[in-house]
């Protein structure tokens, strides 16, 4: 039986910095690493779910649970079923991902967003606005897919035609869609208050994201004092706790609508983040951001595989400055540490049963 310490989805052929930085970390830890693609993903479906394959750990940045049959997130459920930990866990991930579910969470648990219409996969066609809801969306507004990704089968100045609603639908003709008004933010020191946050564990990571330029920014100390911005990281740490997501990013814009500041979660729980670098591409990621999120990952699954302790609570990394701050609470218990005999057992079977003994599944 072959044996991996650390996997990782992804389906490119091209070595990215933040592949680089994984396979980095993980020789300094002296962890076995695989890279599944697209010319091997069909072998290792093959080999772990014959019991030929243990991977203790992995990273997902590909699956799609929507799409039947997709080799991820068979990848990822393989992996799950025999003991070891995906980041991020699949069934979690189903649920929070799907923007008409997450809706109604965040609004409930008291997190504002948008004012937001969902229309339910059966109803492009037929859908009418009504007169309240135009005067509430606005002209234009925003269509969006619930579980669409990379901005697909998103119309930005949408004026409330069933055929604009239709044509959004298009992307993907089994998804919901929501109506969202559009958010004009406020400008603070000259920049527009728009905001990606991204959440690594029991690291909150806020970064000004210019959404008309694709630029990010890490937010300095003195910016998120003298702004006001610690309801950023207290918006992401509340959507953690809901969603038990182990890596996500958010995005959250300020606006000034009825003479009251509001921050609002523009896009609930980005899973799959992407990691391409600044040095590599204009619209990418900071690059130390990049790399202190590989580290991450790894010395995680490092904790995970030797039954060690991690850190959980929660603490800002601010480009100039790490800070803790009261009342976020802690990150939730995302990786659950499994026996290592248990882990590396042949019988899955048993495993399996062990769980549903201790009331683990």
């Amino acid at each position: 039986m072959k044996k991996y310490d650390f996997g990782l989805n992804w389906s490119g052929s091209t070595e990215e910095n933040f592949i680089a930085f994984l396979k980095s970390a993980c020789e300094e830890k002296k962890l076995s690493f695989l890279w599944i693609s697209e010319g091997n993903v069909k072998e290792v479906v093959r080999e772990l779910e014959r019991n030929r394959l243990v991977i203790n750990a992995l990273l997902d940045t590909e699956a799609t649970y929507n799409k039947k049959g997709d080799p991820y997130a068979r990848v990822c459920y393989a992996v799950k079923d025999a003991g070891g930990a995906v980041i991020n866990d699949p069934d979690r991930a189903k649920v929070a991902i799907d923007k008409s579910v997450t809706h109604y969470e965040l609004v409930n648990a008291g997190i504002l967003a948008p004012y937001t219409v969902i229309v339910r996969n059966w109803e492009p066609y037929s859908y009418r606005l009504t007169d309240e809801e135009r005067q509430k969306l606005g002209i234009p507004f925003v269509i969006k897919p619930a579980l669409g990704y990379g901005q697909l089968g998103v119309i930005r100045d949408a004026r409330g035609s069933i055929r604009e609603i239709a044509q959004a639908r298009h992307f993907d003709r089994g998804d919901n869609f929501l109506l969202q008004e559009t958010i004009a933010p406020i400008e603070l020191g000259n920049k527009r208050a728009w905001f990606r946050v991204f959440n690594v564990f029991n690291t909150i990571i806020p970064c000004w994201w210019d959404d008309k330029q694709n630029y990010y920014e890490h937010v300095l100390y003195e910016e998120f004092n003298s702004f006001g911005l610690y309801p950023l990281v207290k918006i992401v740490a509340k959507i953690a706790a809901l969603t038990r997501m182990a890596w996500f990013s958010t995005e959250i814009a300020i606006d000034n609508k009825f003479n009251q500041r509001r921050f609002l979660a523009i896009d609930y729980v980005n899973d799959q983040c992407d990691m391409g670098t600044y040095s590599e591409t204009p619209s990418g990621v900071p690059d130390d951001i990049v790399r202190y999120t590989a580290n991450c990952m790894v010395d995680t699954a490092y904790r995970y595989i030797h039954q060690k302790k991690h850190a959980k609570r929660y603490r800002i990394w601010l480009r100039d400055a790490t800070i803790e701050i009261r009342g976020l609470g802690f990150a939730p218990d995302l990786l659950k540490p499994v026996p290592v005999q248990e882990r590396n057992s042949h019988d899955t079977f048993r495993y399996k049963i062990l769980r549903i003994l201790r009331g683990e599944s």
